[in-house]
């Protein structure tokens, strides 16, 4: 039984978790969030400033569409006036 006293302080911090996480995403009352307006216009007003990244404006998307498959060039096999040394 002894053996099992290891548990005790990952299952602590376990049941500690999910209390924080049941606290932090409790409902809350009306009266203390942002007016949803006033978020909402703060929000759009952030999306239409241009974003600057290095100083310099980001770029448009790539024009060719990425689909995380990395493809490799043909290796180009040398000739036989390449390969034979001088």
């Amino acid at each position: 039984m002894q053996v099992l006293w290891w548990l005790v302080p990952p299952l602590a911090a376990t049941v500690a978790a999910m209390l924080w996480a049941g606290w932090v995403g409790r409902e809350r009352d009306d009266a203390r969030r942002e007016d949803a307006d006033a978020a909402l216009a703060r929000m759009a007003q952030a999306l239409s400033r241009p974003q600057v990244r290095g100083g310099s404006a980001l770029t448009q998307a790539p024009t060719e569409p990425t689909h995380g498959v990395a493809v490799r060039r043909e290796a180009r096999r040398p000739t036989s006036a390449e390969a034979s040394p001088r």
